[in-house]
């Protein structure tokens, strides 16, 4: 059951969600935001789609993350990091190939940084459980 007794690593997960969510419906509903935000111009018909699709999963991810500590779900934060953590470093790998603007070092940054605090949000509470 839902309670508010929730560990720093909780916590942790559920506001990256709803930054996660709050960031992919307004991509949803204004995208020239997202564009802007990501340094891009918007070129025919193909980005507006690929943004509205990523703005969908960023709003899906947002409440997966919520619901799966809501629900106790017992590896979603280990799996969340390591999730995380691929993004990230997929996303600086295709930046030094070449096959992604460099605008999207911030998209990595969140990425990894996200990854880094639940990590940190864990050790925290397992700093505290022994105590």
């Amino acid at each position: 059951m839902a309670t508010l007794n929730k560990t720093a690593s909780d916590w942790t997960v559920i506001l990256l969600g709803v930054v996660g969510f709050l960031l992919g419906a307004e991509g949803i509903l204004n995208p020239h935001f997202q564009y802007k935000m990501l340094g891009l111009t918007a070129l025919g018909n193909v980005i507006p789609a690929l943004l509205g699709s990523a703005s969908l999963s960023a709003s899906y991810v947002g409440i997966l993350y919520i619901v799966g500590v809501i629900h106790r779900w017992k590896h979603v934060k280990r799996y969340l990091i390591g999730a995380r953590l691929l993004m990230g470093v997929g996303f600086l790998g295709l930046m030094a190939i070449g096959r992604m603007p460099q605008t999207y070092r911030a998209a990595a940054v969140w990425e990894i940084a996200g990854a880094l605090l639940i990590a940190g949000a864990l050790w925290w509470d397992m700093q505290h459980e022994a105590n």
